[in-house]
């Protein structure tokens, strides 16, 4: 399991917190990470963390392609007492990161 978060917030107004896609929390960010289930761009984007900083803003490092109208709502679903409630978590065992290929199409990223 990753432990390590990054080593500052890396936003980007190209990549918006929008339903759908995908972000680091925490001061620093991650590891831990959320899927937003509504435009979060208040909650998460520029000026929403830090007054002091209004730069500051949750990284937002992809989106869902597949699942967000069945599989995401019954994750949202599950009854949560904080985020470190460890008796409802959720584990993912498999997950496939997919990035842009030719003619706008998505394929597996290998690394």
């Amino acid at each position: 399991a990753v432990k390590k978060s990054l080593a500052f917030q890396e936003y980007s107004d190209k990549h918006p917190h929008k339903k759908g896609t995908v972000g680091y929390c925490g001061r620093p960010s991650g590891p831990c990470w959320y899927i937003s289930i509504q435009d979060n761009s208040s909650n998460h984007g520029p000026g929403s963390q830090q007054k002091e900083n209004p730069h500051e803003a949750d990284a937002n490092f992809g989106r869902i392609v597949e699942g967000l109208d069945d599989v995401v709502p019954r994750i949202h679903s599950t009854p949560q007492m904080s985020w470190l409630d460890q008796k409802n978590q959720i584990k993912i065992k498999t997950m496939t990161i997919l990035v842009p290929g030719p003619d706008d199409a998505f394929i597996e990223w290998k690394p």
